[in-house]
């Protein structure tokens, strides 16, 4: 990935749409019962390119490419998202186990030594071991959800 080709207005636009998101994830989640099928579906659209700029993000944090503003600020939406795994799970079929590839992709959290406290529930901790048990080369191909 060509790191180079990312303004930091850009930057702070990725962060906004994963601030937005973040902020808005535990609203979806309460209201989910009560969309219809077609207003589901255009939430789930609305994650896949969250989720891609995420990872971009990670890749920046990697290269070194964000400021120390930008870093806190991922660093915070990064723990708000794990800590509202129940939610991203029940909206968009996405595990912790999913979740955790923030940490592959590059998070500010790696340098943090504030506790992360989050509940998980025993039977995913299956899913989590096949996760992290993949080989570095294998990494990259944990599953989306079918709707991605």
């Amino acid at each position: 990935m060509n790191t180079q080709r990312y303004t930091s207005g850009q930057i702070d636009a990725f962060l906004l749409s994963y601030q937005i998101f973040v902020d808005d994830l535990a609203e979806t989640a309460l209201e989910w019962e009560t969309l219809d099928a077609e207003q589901r579906s255009d939430v789930q659209a609305d994650l896949l390119p969250i989720w891609s700029n995420r990872m971009v993000l990670g890749a920046l944090f990697q290269a070194g490419k964000l400021t120390p503003t930008q870093e806190s600020r991922l660093a915070t939406l990064d723990r708000q998202l794990l800590e509202q795994h129940a939610a991203m799970k029940h909206c968009f079929d996405l595990d912790l186990s999913h979740l955790l590839s923030i940490f592959r992709w590059g998070t500010p959290l790696i340098q943090s030594t504030q506790p992360l406290h989050l509940e998980v529930e025993p039977m995913v901790l299956n899913h989590m071991a096949v996760a992290f048990a993949l080989s570095p080369t294998d990494q990259s191909t944990v599953p989306l959800p079918a709707f991605v």
